[in-house]
């Protein structure tokens, strides 16, 4: 469980994010938690010099899907750092989280092309595991972004623990929720993925013996259409639910469902994570609240693990994200948007040939 000075080092950690602001040509230094150790442990990480830099490399990304603005965000972070870097880019998206073999070719393909790295945030933690030694084996470093991966030859790991927000959203649970008179709907995202399955360990790990009642755990991918269909099913056939706990667009879907049954307000959401839309219905108190994970340093950090790797230069942490928050009404103003969320004026781009 989350035990206070675990607490502590998150918000010690969140408080310092952002210590060392970007410069105008993208240099910067996050505070992030290390956990190469199996302990997170919070130390500074400065994006390698430009003068480092040696070679024009090339950088496969595959992610999941596109229509969610979580991986809009991951998008943004990699293509200022691709820019910054002088790389180039190409980014490929399997259209769901039903659609590992999709994201398998994609990855076969990479490989195939002889890509010099491979940014990956993996549908299944387990199923990317025989593609991530073939591709290690080719002397291709693998970087894990956000979801997980469970192989061992994974080169570095860009991420944050899912458990620990899993944790941030039981505790404030705790906190604010009588546990006698709340009945939980739990959607925690695709069954497989990493991210979701360690989402559900670290929530029931702080509600459980609190003594809150979980009345369903809907399990689906995460495009908004699938997670409202699961919130609305879940509402109807449990209506005793007073509370929705969900991953974004699941919390994002559950405000929609909840504005047109005229129940808003009856009913409380809080999200595992955040996009813009669940930022706002926090804003507008529609939403108690939401965990962070800072989306676009992890993609930010992704790229330099990978730059790092192909230029032989140290890596301050194998494994390594930044601190997770709580972020409410209260303190949504102390976070820096475009740490969380691309700028809403940008584009999803799938291809950058940059040069230094």
């Amino acid at each position: 469980m989350l035990t206070f000075s675990r607490f502590m080092l998150f918000c010690a950690g969140a408080m310092m994010l952002f210590a060392a602001p970007a410069k105008a040509d993208g240099d910067w230094t996050f505070n992030v938690l290390a956990r190469d150790s199996g302990k997170s442990q919070s130390i500074k990480w400065t994006n390698i010099p430009t003068s480092k830099i040696t070679k024009h490399w090339k950088i496969c990304v595959l992610l999941p899907l596109m229509k969610n603005s979580y991986w809009v965000a991951g998008d943004y972070g990699m293509v200022q750092e691709t820019k910054r870097d002088g790389l180039s880019m190409q980014l490929f998206e399997a259209g769901g989280y039903q659609n590992l073999s999709t994201q398998l070719n994609q990855f076969d393909n990479c490989i195939a092309n002889k890509y010099d790295a491979i940014i990956i945030a993996a549908i299944s933690a387990d199923g990317v595991g025989p593609l991530v030694k073939k591709a290690v084996a080719a002397g291709i470093p693998v970087i894990d972004y956000a979801n997980g991966i469970n192989e061992p030859s994974t080169s570095a790991h860009a991420n944050v623990s899912f458990i620990d927000l899993g944790h941030l959203v039981g505790e404030f649970l705790k906190k604010t929720a009588d546990p006698a008179k709340t009945v939980i709907g739990f959607f925690p995202g695709p069954q497989g993925a990493n991210f979701s399955d360690d989402a559900v360990k670290g929530f029931e790990e702080v509600v459980k013996p609190a003594g809150f009642k979980i009345a369903v755990n809907r399990r689906g991918s995460s495009e908004l259409d699938v997670q409202l269909d699961l919130v609305q099913n879940a509402l109807q056939a449990y209506p005793e639910i007073n509370y929705i706990v969900a991953i974004d667009p699941g919390a994002q879907g559950a405000v929609t469902v909840l504005r047109n049954s005229r129940k808003l307000g009856k009913i409380k959401v809080a999200s595992i994570n955040i996009i813009p839309p669940v930022y706002q219905n926090i804003a507008d108190g529609v939403t108690e609240g939401s965990g962070v994970d800072f989306t676009v340093i992890q993609a930010k950090l992704a790229v330099d693990m990978a730059v790092r790797l192909l230029e032989k230069q140290p890596l301050p942490a194998k494994a390594a994200g930044p601190a997770p928050v709580f972020l409410t009404k209260e303190n949504m103003k102390d976070f820096e948007w475009t740490t969380m969320f691309a700028p809403k004026d940008f584009q999803a781009t799938f291809s950058v040939n940059a040069k230094k």
